[in-house]
Parts: C-alpha cells; sequence; structure tokens
C-alpha cells in the first residue's frame, strides 16, 4: 500500500490559507506517487474546520500514528536541494533518488508552508474542488450577494486585531512582516479611490473574521445592503474572493489563498511589502530570496530590465497602495479593460454580437447603435 501523509501545521493546525499549503502538498504527492491521502487533519483544530469538510474529531490519530512511522520524509532541505519549484517535480526527483519507484509500498511524509504557492499551482483545481464540496459552501456563496455581472466586483477582506494578529504602533516598520493588523483607514481609502474611478460600474462585497465599527464603516459607505451572513462562511467568503473581480486585502494567508485560487488582480498594503532595489516584492525579506540568483532576485533583475515600467503595471496582478495614494495606473487601465469585456451586448453566450473580421470596418462606420440594414 502507498501512503502519503499530508501534517497539518502545528498541534492545533492553523488557519484555512495555512492549511491549503500542506493540503495542495499532500495531494500533489498523492498524484505524483500514486498514493492515498492522509490528513491535513482537522480534529484538533480550533477553528473547527471539521464542520466545514464533513471530517471525524478524531482523525488526527489516523494522521498522527502514521506521520510518527513514516520512514520517508519530504522535508524542505529535501525540496531546496533539488533546485525546482514546482513541488510535484522535485518530489518526483527526491523518490527516484530514493528508489520509491522501484517499490510496491511505502509511507511518506509531507508538511509545512515552505516552498509557497508557487511549488503548488498544479494542486489548485484540487483546492477549490474541496472549498466547492465543503458544507454550505456553494448555498452560502449564492445567498450572500446578488451580482450585477454588468460592474465590477470587488471583494475586500477586513482581517481583526487578534488570533495572533498585532497592530503595529505608529510609524513602526512593518515591511516583510505577515500576520499584522491593517489599519482600517487604509481599506476606506481604498474603497473610496475606488468608487471615484469606477463610480457606478463597481460593486463591493467584505469580508471579515469579526465585525467591527470600521467594518460597520465601510459596508455603511460602500455596500449598504448587504447581508449579514451566519454560519459556516469560511470556504464561501474564499470563493467569493476566488471570484472577484479584484481582491483588497488583509495581510494574511487568508487573503494570499484566494489571490492564488484566483489568478486574478489584487491590491496590497503598501507598508508591508518588502522594499529593494526600487523594487516591491512578498517574499523578499526571506533569506533564501535575499540573493541575486533566487526567484524574487531574477524577478527584480527581469524588471530592471524592462524599458516601461508603467507597461509592466498593465499586466502585473498585484498592486500596493498606502493611505494617501492614487490607484496604480496600470491596475486602473486593467480594470476598466474588464469593464468593457463585462458588457453583455458583446458576450456570445449572452445573446452579444461580435463583428467578423471581414466585415468589421462595415460596423465601424455604422457607429454603436443598431442599424437593421446593416447586415454582417
Amino acid at each position: 500500500m502507498r501512503i502519503v501523509v499530508a501534517k497539518r501545521t502545528g498541534r492545533r493546525g492553523a488557519g484555512l490559507g495555512n492549511e491549503m499549503l500542506a493540503w495542495g502538498k499532500g495531494w500533489i504527492a498523492s498524484q505524483v506517487l500514486d498514493a492515498r491521502l492522509i490528513g491535513p487533519s482537522w480534529g484538533l483544530n480550533q477553528r473547527r474546520y471539521d464542520r466545514n469538510f464533513r471530517t471525524s474529531r478524531l482523525d488526527f490519530v489516523a494522521e498522527d500514528a502514521l506521520a510518527r512511522l513514516a520512514p520517508h520524509r519530504f522535508t524542505e532541505s529535501d525540496y531546496r536541494a533539488t533546485g525546482l519549484v514546482d513541488f510535484g517535480d522535485a518530489l518526483e526527483m527526491w523518490a527516484r533518488g530514493r528508489g520509491l519507484d522501484r517499490r510496491g509500498s511505502y509511507l511518506v511524509a509531507v508538511e509545512g508552508m515552505w516552498g509557497g504557492y508557487a511549488a503548488i499551482r498544479r494542486a489548485r483545481e484540487f483546492l477549490l474542488a474541496q472549498l466547492l464540496n465543503s458544507r454550505g459552501a456553494l448555498r452560502n456563496a449564492f445567498g450572500a450577494v446578488r451580482r450585477d455581472r454588468t460592474k465590477l466586483f470587488v471583494t475586500v477582506h477586513m482581517r481583526a486585531a487578534r488570533d495572533g494578529f498585532t497592530a503595529p504602533g505608529k510609524d513602526e516598520d512593518v515591511r516583510g512582516r505577515f500576520n499584522i493588523f491593517v489599519p482600517g483607514e487604509w481599506y476606506l481609502w481604498v474603497c473610496d479611490a475606488l468608487r471615484s474611478e469606477f463610480g457606478e460600474r463597481i460593486q463591493f462585497y467584505f469580508l471579515t473574521d469579526r465585525r467591527d465599527e470600521v467594518f460597520e464603516e465601510a459596508v455603511r459607505r460602500f455596500n449598504p445592503g448587504q447581508l449579514h451572513q451566519t454560519g459556516l462562511t469560511e470556504c464561501s467568503d474564499l470563493l467569493l474572493m476566488t471570484e472577484a473581480d479584484l481582491r483588497v486585502c488583509s495581510v494574511s494567508s487568508y487573503s494570499l489563498a484566494a489571490c492564488f485560487l484566483s489568478d486574478g488582480p489584487y491590491l496590497w498594503y503598501e507598508p508591508q511589502l518588502t522594499l529593494r532595489d526600487g523594487a516591491y516584492s512578498l517574499w523578499g525579506d526571506e533569506k533564501d530570496q535575499q540573493h541575486s540568483t533566487s526567484a524574487t532576485g531574477r524577478s527584480i533583475a527581469y524588471l530592471r530590465g524592462q524599458e516601461s515600467v508603467e507597461k509592466v503595471g498593465e499586466s502585473a496582478l498585484g498592486a500596493a497602495m498606502k493611505i494617501g495614494d492614487l490607484l496604480p495606473s496600470g491596475l486602473v487601465k486593467q480594470l476598466w479593460r474588464r469593464v468593457e469585456s463585462l458588457d453583455p451586448r458583446t458576450n456570445l453566450l449572452d445573446y452579444g454580437a461580435i463583428p467578423s473580421e471581414e466585415h468589421g470596418a462595415k460596423l465601424a462606420r455604422a457607429g454603436s447603435q443598431y442599424d437593421p440594414e446593416v447586415r454582417v
């Protein structure tokens, strides 16, 4: 029998965003090794994700026992030694080196958040499937918001200052630090800037782990009709963020997971980003990312070689703002292109019409109004 054990993060487990990294690794390992996946378990998690994923409160017993017995552990040092980014490719190289490809049965343990999201990109569909199949997720997402499909849909994740999230002091340097509380004023500034730019062509939806005065103020200003949801909303909230045209993020693994699963644009709190050589990065403060040959170092070198920084911004998924900043021009252009693409009149599925190359010039001369005399 072939078994892969994906160990939970810490003794008591961690938040959903953190655990998705271990879950993604475990699933990739199970596919590469053609093995059964055990874990990560939810029974000891104080956030009670066992309710979301319909698992036993005792599921940690099997995970812990197998993890202790596992003779093969794919560790961070093993991963780094391969020089590869993709977790599956690295694991496959490691497994061949140990001769696992010639064995009929084995027990392998994987764990940790190392490698990040770039390592587990091939697990995105699996992780989305788990969210979609979790208890109440589809029903909650359906009832949470009635979306106007002609407007930009923007989700705003506001994390409360609790459960390990600290509120930095005034003028305290927070670059490269995670699990920090983002000031409520930042969210209000960003939302006001977005509404000033897009007017009635934008729709907001706010999410939080705890409603406070700033959250209520944001809802009152920008989405006064928002319904208050109760129950198991952890997975449905993440799905709503994934579906959005833009994510306004907290500095949390939950927001990071939404950005990873969506592959769309997002706005980040500028004071938290590492700033080096005139370039922002999310992981640049990590020791392994500070040398020129690291993934971050190569990205900074690439940025230096570009003739037009503005052009890079027009295609970059991440954008940064601090209180008082204007919206990044590249992000604005991306979002306006998105607004234009939402017009049902040019979507074939919505009874829309598009010009053929042969008759495009005729349509252009006819103008934007429908002319029954123009035949396409």
